[in-house]
């Protein structure tokens, strides 16, 4: 299988199937992305820097653990 991938920014009036590809059984996909989409499908590096900085340190620090606390175990 021979898979050719373009992109356009300005998309023409037609496209021109490749010699190689001509007279064969073709299948072409056209996929054009909403533009709110692209805007919003930033990186996650970029959404977590882009949240506001609130609370302390202390409030997401985990507990100490002090194991089973009462448990006894069967001799």
């Amino acid at each position: 299988m021979e898979v050719i991938r373009q992109f356009y920014e300005d998309a023409p009036t037609s496209i021109a199937v490749p010699e190689s590809l001509r007279h064969k059984r073709l299948e072409v996909i056209l996929l054009v992305p909403d533009a709110a989409e692209s805007d919003q499908a930033g990186d996650l590096k970029a959404l977590l820097a882009a949240m506001p900085d609130v609370g302390e340190d202390a409030d997401f620090t985990r507990p100490a653990d002090y194991g089973r606390g009462d448990a006894a175990w069967d001799s």
